[in-house]
């Protein structure tokens, strides 16, 4: 049961198994689970980073419509931010995608007297930048109770027309821009780094605009759908997508990613928040031995 990916041989129940514990996890925290899967495929499994990006759109698709279905039905959810948000979410995932594919092409750099290729450099360094960032974010920084009261945060107190009132949230007079924009650079990362956004899109609700846990969960799920379905469109394009190795994902993760939402009622924002910096903490230790390696 192995699978042959440009002369690099992979094992499917051990991506099976991948899928579960990301799909877990990805319900959790109300993410699609691409910004690990990535990583954990290439170190790991030794998957190309160029499958393991396509790959990673299609499981966040099963990941991301199983915690969906669970959020809708808990209620924790603010469309109005998920609609301005979408247009410049899915024009950066077109981006992103385009740029993640020249890069293929563009050879290596020496750093140091090592040669390193650019893409591999870019993407896994982007990684690591991020991933540190919103591990010292999630741990140091407190989250906004489901019952707290609202305190606005600073993209939310910017007054550049038009505005939009978040009632769900709490929160009156947004500005729209702000929020395009920042769903601009999500949906740049997304298609460059194969995650459907959530990682991303879910501090900057917590932190810059003053969402609660349990409301931003909910509402960046919707994100994340849409974003991975056209990242996974575009990367199709390409041929970044292979079905040997999309399936036992996609199974793996729709099968745990509810298990994961349901979770989320019993455990404090706190909690959540703390384990997901741990989990960020340990991917960026084993994308740098994987660079260095």
């Amino acid at each position: 049961m192995e699978l042959l990916l440009d002369g690099h041989s992979v094992w499917l129940p051990a991506v099976a198994a991948l899928g579960l514990a990301v799909g877990l996890i990805a319900g959790m925290f109300g993410v699609g689970g691409g910004f690990l899967m990535v990583p954990l495929m290439h170190v790991t499994l030794g998957v190309p980073l160029r499958y393991a990006v396509g790959a990673a759109l299609c499981q966040t698709i099963a990941t991301g419509l199983g915690a969906f279905l669970r959020y809708r039905k808990l209620g924790f959810a603010e469309w109005r931010f998920d609609m301005v948000a979408m247009g410049g979410s899915l024009f950066g995932v077109f981006l992103g995608t385009r740029l993640l594919n020249a890069m293929e092409f563009m050879g290596s750099v020496e750093i140091g007297g090592r040669s390193f290729l650019l893409q591999r450099l870019v993407v896994i360094g982007a990684y690591c930048v991020l991933f540190s960032w919103l591990a010292v974010l999630m741990w140091f920084r407190s989250t906004p109770s489901a019952d707290a009261s609202v305190v606005p945060g600073p993209l939310a107190r910017l007054k550049i027309p038009p505005f939009v009132n978040l009632p769900s949230a709490g929160l009156f007079g947004v500005s729209a821009l702000a929020i395009a924009y920042v769903a601009l650079l999500n949906g740049l990362l997304a298609g460059l780094l194969g995650i459907g956004g959530g990682i991303v899109m879910i501090p900057i609700m917590l932190y810059g605009f003053g969402f609660n846990i349990r409301c931003a969960a909910g509402s960046g799920i919707i994100i994340v759908l849409a974003v991975t379905v056209l990242g996974t469109v575009e990367h199709v394009r390409v041929g970044d997508v292979h079905l040997g190795l999309v399936i036992p994902l996609m199974v793996g993760a729709a099968l745990s990613a509810q298990v994961g939402a349901t979770l989320t009622r019993s455990l404090s924002g706190t909690t959540l928040r703390r384990w997901l910096a741990v989990v960020l903490v340990v991917t960026v230790v084993a994308l740098v031995f994987k660079l260095l390696g």
